[in-house]
């Protein structure tokens, strides 16, 4: 593979002339040597990712970037590429004025604290913030490697109970790490098939699906492994789709613990394959934070994407105007 560019090998693979699509696989183990993370590679055929469910203090910032740092030591040691952290994991799940309060620009003050950990340990951080930009408050998710800042990308679809706390944002865009081209659907948008069906147009190879999602308050006993496997069964009806559907992996990490209004939060992590398969995840009995390892590699997404029915290519966009008409009409005045 290495004579062939990485754009032309995924070319080849997707059989879809003039579009860029990489890629990644998972390895079922992670027993062997993973493959060290140098930041002038920008083709790698495998690679280490981590994903972290934390507990984040809500609007607490500076606590939670301590919090996060210690984390990346620790996942460090299994030498990652690219480590994952929770929606909104930096200043916390806050609505409302706080959230208003918590906000910080992107770049600014705790993205450079990221760029300084993805720096000391050579490799990439993708995390959640509360982003301030021109008074308005957005759901945004980063991205940092060793060389500094890389990029962003707002929450776009936003439920009822966030409405008024940020905006939503345009289109996500595809971020190129060097060793991946990623797109990030926070949360909400994930439940919504555009979403993941517009990073995917532009050449995502991973889906990076950071949640803040509970299930209510705690049983008495706990009832963690029964919660968890809930959240996971509900997930289930719906992620791999995402994945198999637009060939790419997705990588589901959420928020855990308990909130201060009460609500539990389930130490859920999920990694699909392209072709919809689970291929690491969290225990069932997690009671807090967790992490999970894995390896991903080019060729699951590249035998995906070659299949005679892989579904991208046979899609008729020219039909699809009906999904971008509005649903709100023009008012009747009488």
């Amino acid at each position: 593979m290495s004579d062939i560019s990485r754009s032309n090998f995924m070319n080849m693979a997707a059989g879809i002339p003039g579009l860029v699509t990489a890629n990644s696989l998972f390895s079922d183990n992670t027993t062997g040597p993973s493959s060290k993370f140098n930041p002038s590679d920008t083709y790698m055929e495998s690679f280490r990712v981590v994903a972290i469910s934390t507990r984040s203090q809500e609007g607490k910032p500076e606590e939670n970037m301590e919090h996060l740092a210690s984390w990346v030591a620790k996942a460090s040691e299994k030498d990652p590429a690219l480590i994952c952290f929770p929606e909104l994991c930096v200043t916390g799940y806050v609505l409302g004025r706080k959230i208003w309060e918590a906000a910080e620009p992107v770049p600014g003050p705790s993205t450079t604290k990221l760029e300084a950990l993805a720096k000391q340990y050579k490799l990439i951080i993708a995390a959640g913030i509360a982003e301030m930009d021109k008074g308005i408050v957005y759901n945004t998710y980063v991205l940092v490697g060793p060389d500094g800042y890389i990029g962003k990308s707002r929450k776009i679809h936003i439920p009822p109970a966030e409405v008024g706390s940020w905006r939503g944002g345009g289109v996500p865009p595809v971020i190129d790490i060097g060793i991946a081209k990623v797109g990030v659907n926070i949360c909400f948008d994930n439940w919504l098939p555009e979403s993941a069906r517009m990073v995917a147009l532009q050449g995502a190879e991973i889906i990076l699906a950071p949640y803040v999602w509970g299930g209510g308050r705690l049983g008495n006993p706990p009832d963690y492994a029964e919660r968890n496997r809930k959240q996971k069964d509900y997930s289930s009806r719906t992620l791999p789709g995402r994945a198999i559907d637009n060939g790419v992996f997705l990588i589901f990490v959420n928020d855990c613990g308990m909130a201060t209004s009460g609500e539990y939060r389930e130490a859920t992590i999920l990694i699909y394959s392209p072709e919809g398969k689970l291929i690491a995840e969290s225990p069932d009995n997690a009671d807090g934070e967790v992490m999970v390892v894995a390896d991903l590699d080019r060729k699951i997404l590249a035998d995906r994407r070659s299949q005679g029915v892989f579904h991208t290519r046979f899609r008729r966009p020219e039909l699809y105007k009906i999904l971008a008409e509005g649903d709100i009409g023009p008012q009747d005045p009488r």
